[in-house]
Order: structure tokens, then C-alpha cells, then sequence
């Protein structure tokens, strides 16, 4: 049996014994074989280690960090997922509705501090003081040769790409070249190009391939960051201090002008609002009403809350242990608080997630069972087809045909879970928010 199917088997143990869903059981898992060597399923001849990632572009990048040394001061540990993802800034939240002509509406709940792929990963390792460089470009040859070269150099390097055009993704067309993945180029061989995309297996793409699928994110063609060997981040501390305090801010400020009404606070908040407001054209009585757009908008919750962009549990549970590695490194303890509280804020999001993935409508219910089974086979590298995977989807939503009364029945009992991870949340961050300004 290859490491992989062992890991596969494990997860789906974890499954049988406690009723969760995949993407979930996976992430317990992970969370609790952190930094051990068994979460290593593949090792290169070159000693790169591919071990998944409890979300997959940060599993990525921890990978790639600690195949070129990189330690935290005065250990001899690897930084782990959770100290990547919090330095990267961890968590955030934004409610946003997209309406483009001739498709439904496109709802987004996310979870993460940036809502960018590239930005959130790209950024948080910037922080950290590494002499991290990154470099664009337009130009595929100049791509190409930067690369190869860190490649020839051993040393694996992060990419941008698309990810429908890597097919690691799947979704309307619209979404074609603005959908950025971050992946771990590894090394090559010939015409082909080793992958970590943070699941449980390398992924082996041509050249030819991995170019397109770089240069089609239009607002980053190419973009690709590399780190010198053995770089350490002396001042981790006041990196933390200062990512943590940033996060915060998050809450009550939102990162671009004319979104106030959709991040933090504000936009769960909106969110709550919108979910039982019959007379708003934003609200979900017209934006969902029944049938498939209802079915729509549920699973789009339940995938923004589990797996897009973000850990299960919108990313608390994961924050949550970042405040503590972060409390023993800075030798704060007020970190330790605030964790207990996101660990409560977790549960309560999980709690939304698991409500719509288990509520009596078929549809829904089926939806959230694509989502987790599209996650098992982004662990295999296994997406062959992504548009097929889509139509799937597509198709099974548009046969729902939940009536307007029994959606809003639904909408309502979701409000009430909202509220309580809002006031979970907010106690949460007013402990963080503690915790920031007690920071000597």
C-alpha cells in the first residue's frame, strides 16, 4: 500500500469513528500529525518532502521552507502550517454577492485574511524577514529561465497559476484566468515539472503546460517567489507581534476602499441581515429565493466556510493553534486566552457548515458530498477533467427544487447559527485585540 492510500485510509477510519466529512477528518488528522515525520508521504532523491497540507497553498509553502532550511530562531523545527498561515495573517472574513449577466448570483464567504491566493501566501512569507524575492514578468522565456535556474540550483520555488487552468479547480468560465493557485515547483525532469500543490502526491506537468497555466492569471502572469537556503527569521517575534496586531485591525477595517459593508464585523454582520431581509434586492429572499439558486447559495457557504481558501471551521481552529506556538515563542501568555476563545469560534462555524451539509434537502446534502469528494481527489492530483466536474455540480444544482417557504425556513435557522459565531468571534477578537495592545 503507497503512503498515500495509507493516508486516504486513515482519513476515512477517522470518518467512520466520528461522522465527519472528509475534508474535516482530514484536517484533525494533519492537525494532529503536525511535525511528525509521518505526514511526509513522498520524499524526492533530492530530499524534498511532500507532506499534505491542512490548506493546500500554505501546506505548499510550509513544504518548501523547510526543504531549504529555513528553522525557526534557535530550533531546529521547521516553521509549521499554523506559523505560516498566522504570520500570513490567518483570519478574516468577507461576505460579497457577484452578479454578472446571464449567470446567478456568485456568493462568497471567505475566511482568510487576503482574499487572494497569491497575496495572502506570497505576502506572509515577505514578512517574515527571509529575503524573500519575487519576481513577474509578461515575458514567458524570462519566466521559463528564472525557474530553471533556482530549479538547477535545487532550490524548489513558489508559482502562481491558474488554478482552472491547472485544472485544480472547478467553476464557471468566467472564473478563467482569475483564480490564483499557489504551488511549490519541486524540480523537473526533461520536458516535466514536479508539483506540491499541498495534497498527498507530487503532480508531474509538462512544461509546456505549467508555462499556460502561469501566464493565464492575468493580474499576476508569472509571478514566482524564491528563498535563499538556510534563511532564518530573526525577528520572529516582532513579526508575530505585528501580524497578529494586523489581523486584528481587520475586524473594523477593510483592506479596500468602497467593501466597508463587506469585511470583518461588518460584513457578518451584513451577512445575518441579508439571510432573513425580505425587502432588500441584496437580501436572499431575492437573491436565493428557491429551487436552484437556493441550493446555490447554501453550497457556497458550506465551501467557503470548509475548504476555499481556508482550513475547515473558516480557519479558527488552525489561528487558534498559531496563538499558541505564538504565545511560547514571544512569551506572551495573552495569546494562550485568545486561542481558547477562537477554539469556541471554530466550533460555531463548524456548526454552519455541518447544519447545511446535513439539512433535508437532497440536493444540498449531495452538493457538500461533491465539494468533500472533489477535495479527495485534489489530494490525489487525480482532477482529469475539471470542466466535467463542474457540469456535475451544475447540474445537480439546477435540480433542486426546494419552494420558497421551505428556503427561507432554512435561511432563518441559519441567521441564528450566524449571530452565535458573530458573538463567539467578536469575544474572540476583543481578546485578541487584548492581547495586542498588552504587548510590551
Amino acid at each position: 500500500m503507497t503512503k498515500h492510500k495509507e493516508f486516504k485510509l486513515h482519513v476515512r477510519q477517522r470518518m467512520e469513528r466520528t461522522g465527519e466529512r472528509y475534508t474535516t477528518a482530514r484536517a484533525h488528522l494533519l492537525a494532529k500529525l503536525a511535525g511528525s515525520k509521518e505526514t511526509a508521504l513522498v520524499t524526492t532523491d533530492s530530499g524534498y518532502a511532500f507532506a499534505p497540507g491542512i490548506c493546500r497553498d500554505t501546506g505548499a509553502a510550509r513544504n518548501m521552507l523547510s526543504s531549504l532550511g529555513v528553522r525557526t530562531p534557535g530550533s531546529d523545527e521547521p516553521l509549521s502550517e499554523a506559523m505560516i498561515t498566522g504570520i500570513a495573517g490567518g483570519i478574516g472574513f468577507l461576505y460579497i454577492v457577484f452578479e454578472y449577466k446571464g449567470f446567478p448570483p456568485l456568493l462568497s464567504t471567505l475566511m482568510r485574511y487576503d482574499t487572494s491566493a497569491d497575496q495572502f501566501v506570497m505576502n506572509g512569507i515577505d514578512r517574515m524577514g527571509i529575503g524573500a524575492i519575487t519576481h513577474e514578468t509578461t515575458s514567458a522565456a524570462k519566466a521559463e529561465k528564472t525557474l530553471l535556474a533556482a530549479l538547477d540550483d535545487n532550490r524548489p520555488v513558489l508559482c502562481v497559476v491558474d488554478a482552472m487552468s491547472l485544472n485544480q479547480i472547478v467553476g464557471p468560465a468566467m472564473l478563467k484566468g482569475n483564480a490564483p493557485k499557489v504551488v511549490c515547483a519541486t524540480g523537473y525532469d526533461g520536458d516535466q515539472i514536479v508539483l506540491d500543490t499541498g495534497g498527498s502526491t507530487p503532480l508531474t506537468i509538462s512544461r509546456k503546460d505549467f508555462a499556460q497555466a502561469r501566464a493565464a492569471f492575468k493580474k499576476g502572469k508569472n509571478k514566482l517567489l524564491e528563498v535563499p537556503r538556510d534563511a532564518r527569521p530573526e525577528n520572529i517575534v516582532s513579526v508575530i507581534h505585528d501580524a497578529i496586531a494586523k489581523t486584528a485591525d481587520r475586524y473594523e477595517n477593510a483592506p479596500y476602499k468602497g467593501y466597508a459593508s463587506n469585511f470583518g464585523f461588518a460584513g457578518m454582520r451584513r451577512w445575518a441581515k441579508m439571510l432573513t431581509d425580505d425587502r432588500d434586492l441584496k437580501g436572499w429572499a431575492t437573491l436565493f429565493p428557491e429551487g436552484r439558486l437556493a441550493c446555490l447559495g447554501l453550497r457556497r457557504v458550506y465551501e467557503g466556510l470548509t475548504c476555499e481558501m481556508t482550513p475547515p471551521a473558516g480557519g479558527r481552529a488552525m489561528y487558534a493553534e498559531f496563538l499558541r506556538e505564538a504565545a511560547t515563542l514571544a512569551k506572551h501568555s495573552a495569546y494562550t486566552n485568545a486561542a481558547y476563545a477562537y477554539d469556541t469560534a471554530a466550533t460555531h462555524w463548524s456548526s454552519i457548515a455541518t447544519f447545511i451539509a446535513d439539512c433535508d434537502i437532497r440536493e444540498v446534502r449531495s452538493g457538500c458530498d461533491m465539494i468533500d469528494s472533489y477535495s479527495e481527489m485534489l489530494d490525489a492530483n487525480a482532477i482529469k477533467n475539471g470542466e466535467a466536474e463542474w457540469i456535475k455540480l451544475r447540474d445537480s444544482t439546477a435540480s433542486c427544487d426546494i419552494t420558497h417557504e421551505q428556503a427561507m425556513s432554512i435561511y432563518a435557522d441559519l441567521a441564528r447559527l450566524v449571530e452565535n459565531a458573530i458573538e463567539a468571534e467578536t469575544h474572540a477578537a476583543s481578546l485578541l485585540c487584548d492581547a495586542v495592545a498588552s504587548v510590551a
